[in-house]
């Protein structure tokens, strides 16, 4: 029975009892709004191309693929136009609601808020043009769900500045934790499909990815000498399922946290250098960040004007 009391007080206090600081609050709301308004910025021009009536792909040909419960921009363009507003209003509308809720996150008014519209708005986007996306919308739609769980505009946000009201204390630790966990399973899971087949083993994946037609565009990095030097392509094949894999069990060792969220990083780095993947390598840094940069607590400042306010506790913000 004592055990059991003792690995409960420890579940509890992994969830419940705060480290690190809460920056990681303003640091994830204005990178994930600013990377999400950059990303579409980047596709803006192309709107129609992916997400109207004109689309490369006919609305009827991807609907096919979607449930009918499945709120799509396209249901929601029909449902509009029925009340007689057109197409191409309703696109306008899209890309400034679009925009503004970028802009309300990054500067955090009303961020929770924003992000639960935001969600709806580029899901019904998304999977109504499911042929277009890959794994940085994925992950942007995730984010955008974290924003609403947590205390988005606590740190560093207009709200919170132009605000009179008594501010309502919450713990944000079972969220982040849940966070953490979430990127620890996913990096996990990632490493243990590459294990299975013997395309990364071999570097096979390796040779194929830096010489895909869409990659390596920016740069035009020459490959071709690591023809004659496969060994690199297998390391770097081995190197990627080891950092992935191993993920879950060193960035949560104090010792081995920095150095092991620096390679994740760095591989990071290397996809969008190479891959020209720049918003999916932006999101990824963004979530290494934000869950495991912040984990230490403030240093203390020996200075009679902070004394105060560094001996505050960190274990709840106010929204």
């Amino acid at each position: 029975m004592k055990k059991v009391t003792i690995l409960y007080k420890k579940i509890e206090d992994f969830f419940f009892v705060t480290k690190g600081n809460n920056e990681f609050l303003g640091f994830f709301r204005i990178s994930t709004g600013t990377m999400a308004l950059l990303h579409f910025l980047a596709i803006l021009s192309d709107f129609d191309t992916f997400f109207s009536s004109k689309s490369i792909i006919p609305q009827d040909i991807m609907s096919v693929f979607h449930p009918e419960w499945l709120l799509t921009f396209s249901k929601i363009t029909a449902f509009l136009e029925s009340f007689g507003v057109t197409e191409n209003i309703v696109i306008a509308g899209a890309k400034t609601l679009f925009i503004m809720l970028c802009f309300n996150i990054i500067i955090g008014f009303y961020s929770r808020l924003s992000a639960f519209v935001l969600l709806l708005l580029q899901v019904s986007l998304l999977k109504g043009s499911s042929f277009f996306i890959y794994g940085v919308d994925f992950f942007t739609s995730m984010s955008l769900f974290y924003l609403i769980l947590l205390p988005s505009d606590a740190y560093c946000s207009v709200l919170r500045l132009i605000s009179k009201k008594n501010s309502k204390e919450v713990n944000f630790m079972p969220v982040k934790r849940m966070f953490q966990i979430h990127i620890s399973i996913a990096y996990f899971f990632s490493g243990f499909d590459k294990l299975l087949g013997y395309n990364w083993r071999n570097g096979e994946s390796i040779w194929k990815a830096i010489h895909l037609p869409y990659a390596n565009r920016d740069f035009n990095f020459d490959f071709s000498w690591m023809a004659d030097h496969s060994y690199l392509l297998i390391f770097i094949g081995w190197a990627t399922i080891i950092i992935e894999m191993l993920y879950p069990v060193f960035v949560w060792i104090p010792k081995t946290q920095k150095t092991w969220m620096m390679l994740t990083i760095s591989m990071h780095l290397g996809i969008a250098l190479v891959l020209n993947l720049y918003y999916f390598s932006a999101i990824m840094i963004i979530w290494n960040l934000t869950n495991f940069n912040f984990e230490r607590e403030n240093v203390s400042v020996k200075s009679s004007i902070f004394e105060r306010r560094l001996h505050k506790k960190s274990s709840s913000v106010g929204i």
